[in-house]
């Protein structure tokens, strides 16, 4: 794979193993969360696709992943046509003589129709769970979008789409394929196909050469939380062979294994230059560096890791926004793919990351290793969730980083199943930190709903009160630990927690432990250090910031600048 950057839009190219190759795929992603969830899910059909001999151009749209940012009141529907147009361009250069097909996702599909439909070297169109027409899709979206503030618009969980935006995808039809007699159409939908076949007989009966409907319900599976999407792969497997037909009937010149031309692999931006680059051994991770164009003198450099198992531009592109806005104050930075997910390797093809691990804090380290070849030593870390996690037991061993940045960790230990596994249909942490959750209980007890809901019946008093109780006696039992000698394990769990913290404050680490003020992770920071954290404040490098009215993402606008703002000042802080 290689990363690869035009008009805009970054790109990975997946090619075989000899470079050589005559048919190339662009890969055309669904919107927003359903795009980045099924990122990783395309990337293994991007492998696939090399592996039978062709090539596989995986985009992102502008405003979309790691590619140009969009202003608000844009019409995005036309930017990201324009990105696909401009990906056929590009692999028209670049590889001259190469047949050209279409596959999308989602949204994806309705772009690569639009756009099939008007090219006439495209050979073939693979559609994806395709909408029945933009103004479905629209539909669809606005029932879970949330209305803007200002302006016409709304919001869906955190990625923005305009008045003008949500036009353009209304005009959006699959019907336009007929334009294209020539065009060979394969739609793959995972459920209610009866639209999509009476669209495919009016396309043959007006003389257009093959629109074929296939039910194929794994496609379900792509449309999962980014951590239990599943490789579609009997749809895979079927796209994969009828693609490959199409390329073998084009009459087309092999392709040697170098380009025509020299393939750009920066973006640049306002705000600096972005590369992205493969490292660690054997190449196995992937990531993005974001250079300011102004550069402070102390070489400052933050460390980006994933949340979950959402590739490296992180939720509503949180990631993205970070690195800009921190190379707008001459920071650089490093959004990496941790091992499994997004562009890493191994190539994970099931539901198989458990997110909370002890097995993956040595990917800090491969990429700690190769920020330090590059001329920045003591970067800062920061992960949101389990990101948090990650760097705080990397700093365990880890004497290169030059602060912690943890957003919201839901657990300081894990003790599921290790990484790689499969997760447990239940998924979730361990008991112990479930039983710690006593603010939510506090909470509840003021609201009317409770004590209706305790009138009637309703409410299983004895398990509240076993739960408070279980609660109670950890708090009391951390808090006496804390006083303790480590080799007396009143309460295990927190002495752990409380000792990986203490050998971070021996070593002077810069810490800072950001919250949202109902966030569930909150409770095991109380649970272990008191309200607040304030056992964990007499470690003068340490600091815990409470942020009102956020949830578990800093989805909002205002709440992910903030973020930005919290995380910029902490750097320019060790830096002082």
């Amino acid at each position: 794979m290689k990363s690869v950057v035009f008009s805009g839009c970054r790109a990975q190219l997946h090619a075989p193993a000899d470079g050589t190759f005559h048919h190339l795929v662009v890969l055309c992603n669904a919107f927003g969360g359903e795009g980045l969830y099924a990122q990783r899910a395309l990337g293994v059909l991007a492998e696939d696709l090399a592996a039978a001999g062709m090539a596989a151009l995986h985009l992102d749209y502008p405003g979309q992943g790691d590619s140009v940012d969009l202003a608000a009141d844009d019409d995005a529907t036309e930017a990201w046509l324009a990105g696909v147009r401009a990906a056929l361009g590009w692999a028209r250069s670049h590889f001259p003589g190469v047949a050209l097909s279409l596959c999308g996702h989602r949204l994806g599909a309705l772009l690569a129709a639009e756009v099939a439909a008007t090219e006439p070297d495209v050979q073939a169109l693979l559609m994806l769970s395709p909408p029945q027409s933009g103004r479905h899709l629209v539909r669809e979206l606005q029932l879970t979008a949330q209305p803007a503030d200002q302006g016409d618009g709304c919001f869906l969980y955190g990625w923005w789409l305009s008045k003008a935006t949500l036009a353009g995808l209304q005009s959006l039809e699959l019907s336009v394929v007929s334009r294209r007699p020539s065009l060979a159409v394969r739609a793959l939908s995972e459920s209610g196909i009866r639209a999509l076949v009476k669209l495919g007989q009016a396309h043959v009966a007006a003389g257009g050469c093959e629109f074929e409907v296939f039910e194929m319900p794994d496609l379900a599976g792509l449309r999962a939380e980014p951590h239990l999407v599943e490789a579609a792969e009997n749809s895979f497997a079927h796209g994969v062979q009828w693609l490959a037909q199409w390329g073998s009937k084009a009459s087309v010149l092999g392709l040697m294994a170098a380009p025509a031309l020299p393939m750009s692999t920066e973006l640049k931006l306002p705000e600096g230059l972005e590369s992205g680059h493969r490292f660690g051994p054997d190449e196995a991770y992937f990531g993005v560096l974001c250079r300011p164009r102004q550069a402070l003198p102390e070489q400052a450099c933050v460390l980006i890791l994933n949340t979950g198992g959402n590739p490296r531009s992180g939720h509503h592109r949180l990631g993205v926004a970070l690195a800009r806005a921190l190379a707008s104050a001459g920071i650089a930075s490093l959004r990496m793919d941790a091992s499994g997910i997004g562009d890493s390797l191994p190539v994970v093809r099931g539901r198989s990351l458990a997110l909370y691990s002890q097995a993956c804090p040595a990917d800090v380290g491969h990429a700690l290793d190769w920020l330090t070849g590059q001329g920045w030593a003591r970067p800062v870390v920061f992960g949101l969730c389990s990101g948090a996690y990650l760097g705080l037991h990397a700093a365990a061993h880890e004497t290169r980083m030059g602060g912690l940045v943890m957003v919201n960790p839901q657990s300081f230990l894990w003790e599921g199943p290790i990484f790689g596994s499969e997760t447990p249909a239940e998924g979730g942490a361990p008991a112990e930190v479930e039983i710690q959750r006593l603010d939510h209980y506090w909470r509840v007890v003021f609201t009317g709903r409770f004590w209706r809901r305790l009138w009637r019946a309703e409410v299983a008093v004895a398990g509240v009160l076993r739960q408070v109780g279980k609660a109670l006696w950890f708090r009391c039992a951390a808090a006496l630990q804390a006083r303790l000698p480590a080799s007396w394990a009143l309460a295990p769990r927190a002495a752990k927690v409380q000792a990986h913290f203490e050998a971070l404050a021996q070593r002077h680490l810069p810490l800072l432990l950001v919250y949202a003020d109902t966030d569930p992770g909150l409770n095991e920071l109380q649970a272990c250090f008191g309200p607040g954290g304030r056992r964990l404040l007499r470690n003068p490098a340490a600091s815990v910031h409470l942020v009102p009215g956020a949830d578990h993402t800093f989805t909002a606008a205002a709440d992910s600048e903030n973020l930005i703002q919290i995380v910029r000042q902490f750097v320019m802080a060790r830096l002082a």
